[in-house]
């Protein structure tokens, strides 16, 4: 954590959005960051830890659902992300940004990494974009493995915290972001739209926030065949297990992708084979990206205690009842990503505010 990010902090705790008092115990010279401390509120006293670069502002949940959550995706993340592959990351990125977002457009902006899991989409915006701060936060204990990832960068800040209660100030004229993402998880929290709408809170007047979920679309056969033993079993499963099971489903759907997708695509064409073959943009998809990529895919599909699937009104609904433009694309088949910004909501006030001016004139 560096020192000068204190400026947008504040205690997640406190409507006032107080000041953070901070104690340092340890410092890295090298980067300059605060490797352990705490963080006292001013108002409430309440005590936020810095673990191993990362302050921690959510420690402690009483949801166990939600609790089991976060253990499970942090042991995907720690596990699966020791070690980040640029390309590899930048890859899956780009194809969530396309036609929406480029990293051009992030250049000078405060950035929000909504999930950032192991800190792969951060490590790939960080080096890719000239955005002035990148902040990432996570529920999860992942964190840690995003610290070790990114520290290297002036530019990024990795953060523990709540999505649906972040500990940024964010006063009703003065809010932190110009650009937030979320990519593969608003549709594990409880209630996806309240965390949808929690983040857009936090956009300035002309920001833009980018989500991608899976979609009810073009999964039907995975929500009622696959998915309740996710319910009922796989996501209760030690991690160790889930794993090994992963890893032999991996292997399974693998050799079916080269024995029978690879040759079919060859001799019909991606068109006439994406309506005859079922997930084929999704595998064809992960066999560009390699074995151990579509192992943590399906690893992550097997350990969520909370998973919803978004149908294209549902994930409309999202914006509209945010006031937000938008615009919206079909993913690999399967999910839906969406780029809203606020300039509707802007342009609504600011067409609200000359007709109440028109109407005052016309009556007095």
């Amino acid at each position: 954590m560096k020192e000068r990010i204190l400026t947008y902090l504040t205690c997640p705790n406190c409507v006032s959005e107080p000041e953070l008092k901070l104690s340092v115990l340890s410092k890295e010279e090298e980067t300059d960051h605060i490797i352990e401390g705490k963080l006292n509120c001013t108002n409430c006293n309440s005590t936020f830890p810095i673990i191993k670069g990362v302050p921690f502002f959510k420690h402690n949940l009483n949801d166990k659902t939600v609790d089991l959550n976060r253990k499970n995706f942090a042991d995907e993340w720690l596990y699966f992300t020791s070690e980040i592959d640029h390309e590899l990351a930048k890859d899956e990125l780009d194809s969530y940004f396309q036609n929406l977002i480029t990293y051009e457009d992030l250049k000078d902006k405060i950035v929000l990494d909504a999930g950032c899991g192991g800190g792969r989409f951060c490590h790939a915006v960080a080096q890719e974009s000239k955005a002035k701060e990148i902040f990432a936060v996570d529920l999860s204990n992942a964190t840690l493995s995003a610290f070790k990832n990114t520290k290297h960068f002036d530019n990024v800040n990795i953060i523990q915290g709540d999505i649906m209660n972040l500990p940024f100030k964010s006063s009703k004229d003065n809010k932190p972001f110009d650009f937030i993402y979320s990519v593969g998880v608003i549709h594990h929290l409880p209630n996806p739209k309240a965390g949808f709408t929690s983040l857009t809170k936090r956009l300035k007047k002309d920001g833009k926030i980018l989500a991608w979920v899976y979609g009810k679309e073009g999964n039907a056969l995975y929500i009622y065949l696959a998915d309740p033993i996710r319910k009922l079993i796989t996501s209760k499963l030690p991690f160790s297990i889930n794993l090994i099971l992963s890893f032999l489903i991996t292997c399974v759907l693998w050799a079916l992708i080269w024995l029978i997708y690879v040759p079919k695509n060859k001799l019909l064409g991606d068109k006439i084979s994406n309506k005859i073959l079922p997930f084929n943009e999704y595998f064809t998809f992960f066999k560009k990206r390699g074995f151990r990529e579509f192992w943590r895919t399906i690893l992550d599909k097997m350990i969520p205690t909370i998973s919803y699937y978004i149908s294209k009104d549902e994930f409309t609904d999202w914006f509209t009842s945010n006031n937000l433009n938008y615009k919206i694309l079909f993913r690999n088949g399967h999910s839906w990503s969406g780029l809203g910004n606020l300039a509707l909501q802007e342009q609504n006030k600011k067409d609200n505010r000359e007709f109440r001016q028109l109407a005052d004139k016309h009556f007095v």
